[in-house]
């Protein structure tokens, strides 16, 4: 596997790593629905974890859809940026370092891509 292909891997074993930190931050706030919801999705990051040693182009791609999913919910929510602008510690690095595992990955993904077909 590439270098790249590596950092892609890391970014995605972290964002699984940070759905832990934000699952428990989450578990008394969010209502049951929505805390269901944000479970069900952490659960895709842990599944793509594992593929990322079995089957990593597919991984890539499928933590490429993941992070959009991720950060089309989350940049919009007015919740997160109170926690920076309040001086919350905790939270705020759980969604800085978050939101800037799943650019990373919008950006080295197809960089990935493109490069591989540069080879053939």
């Amino acid at each position: 596997m590439s270098s790249t292909g590596r950092v892609i891997q890391g970014l995605i074993i972290l964002s699984a790593l940070l759905g832990i930190l934000f699952l428990v931050q989450v578990y008394g706030v969010l209502p049951q629905n929505a805390f269901v919801f944000v479970f069900v999705g952490w659960v895709m990051y842990v599944i793509d974890s594992v593929m990322t040693f079995v089957r990593p182009t597919v991984s890539f791609y499928f933590g490429f859809v993941l992070a959009a999913i991720t950060l089309s919910s989350s940049l919009p929510q007015s919740a997160h940026y109170s926690f920076i602008m309040s001086g919350q510690l905790l939270p705020s690095t759980t969604f800085l370092l978050g939101t800037l595992a799943q650019l990373l990955i919008l950006v080295l993904v197809p960089y990935y891509a493109l490069k591989g077909r540069r080879r053939v």
